[in-house]
Formats: structure tokens, C-alpha cells, sequence
């Protein structure tokens, strides 16, 4: 059987991590008054590309779908903290008493505190799974958005393809073939015209 020594550290319990639920988002403006939209590529151009990273942080309901997946993971790191905090009791109390117990005593606290650690190891993969779910949960009706107008605008200029540069690994494009600021400009939302949007 593993023996608990004197000292051991207890198992250090990760909190999920605070990590947003979508991409740090780059500055954007409100849309200027009488502003021409930006161009966009000739009609009937085959390929064209879009920059999804830089849309979904700050398109509509981004926001409030930030908050909320802030919540539930605020709400998942303190169940953890909770049961790291258990842990770290019967470990102190089992330190305190161990010199008094005989051995039989001594291999029961330390299954105890052992079935505590991995319930908690358990429990994170959990919460890890279901912030996943409630990730993409929250994401999906700003993504069906964005891919709506993505896909009017292919339409409606006769585009063959649209790639997303945040998935295609593409490394470097022609600006004059992105249509992210139309999309921007679609969404009400008018980018930051320092801010390259084509990996160039």
C-alpha cells in the first residue's frame, strides 16, 4: 500500500482556468456617420477570406456571452477550491493524529484522504467537459450570426469560396481579398482601421 510520510504535500488540485471565452478582442469604433462601407473584392472573385478571430470578440452578444461563461466558471473554481480545501483538512487532521493511530488507523485515514483526491481529480474532468459544452453553448448563436452574413455576402457578390484565415493555416493573404471589414461593417460594428485583419 502507498504510505502517507510526514510532510507530504497534498494533491494540488488545478482550478479551471479563467480563460475567456473567446479571443482577446481587438479594438473596435462605432460606425462613423457617412463612412463608406470598405471595399470589398471584385464579383465573381473564386476565392476570397474572412478573419473570424477578429470578428467574434466583439460581435453582437460577444459581450454577454463572455459574462455568462465568466460565471460558470467562477461558479466551477469554487467547487474545486471547496474540495481542495476538504482535502487539505484531512491531511492536517491526519498529520495531527497519526502518531496515535496504529497501522490499521493509519491505512484507513490515508485511503480516506487518497478516495477524497481522486473524486476531486474526478470531478474536475467533469467540470472541464461541461465547460466545453456550455462554451460552445454560448457561442453558438453568435457564430450562426456571423456565418449568416458571411455567407449573404458570398452570395450576393457571386464568391466561389470564402476561407477563414483562423482555420485554413494560411499564413499570408492579398488584403484586397478580405472581406472581414464588410462583414464588420454588416454586423454595425466598424474595425479598427490600424488593426490588419489579413495576417500580412
Amino acid at each position: 500500500m502507498n504510505r502517507m510520510q510526514r510532510g507530504t504535500a497534498p494533491v494540488v488540485l488545478g482550478v479551471l482556468m479563467t480563460g475567456g471565452l473567446l479571443a482577446a478582442p481587438l479594438s473596435a469604433q462605432e460606425p462613423a456617420v457617412g463612412e463608406p462601407p470598405p471595399p470589398l473584392p471584385p464579383e465573381g472573385t473564386p476565392l476570397v477570406f474572412v478573419n473570424t478571430q477578429v470578428i467574434l470578440p466583439i460581435a453582437p452578444g460577444a459581450d454577454s456571452a463572455q459574462a455568462a461563461f465568466q460565471l460558470v466558471l467562477n461558479e466551477f473554481d469554487l467547487e474545486l477550491q471547496d474540495r481542495a480545501a476538504e482535502i487539505d483538512s484531512l491531511l492536517a487532521a491526519y498529520r495531527q493524529q497519526e502518531s496515535l493511530l496504529d497501522p490499521a488507523g493509519r491505512e484507513q485515514k490515508q485511503q480516506e484522504i487518497l478516495l477524497k483526491q481522486q473524486e476531486a481529480q474526478a470531478r474536475q474532468q467533469e467540470l472541464n467537459l461541461e465547460s466545453d459544452r456550455r462554451r460552445t453553448e454560448l457561442l453558438a448563436p453568435i457564430l450562426e450570426r456571423v456565418t449568416a452574413v458571411i455567407d449573404e455576402i458570398r452570395a450576393e457578390r457571386s464568391y466561389s469560396i470564402v476561407l477563414d484565415l483562423t482555420e485554413s493555416g494560411v499564413v499570408a493573404a492579398d488584403a484586397a481579398l478580405d472581406i472581414t471589414p464588410a462583414v464588420l461593417e454588416r454586423l454595425g460594428i466598424a474595425p479598427d482601421p490600424s488593426a490588419s485583419t489579413s495576417g500580412r
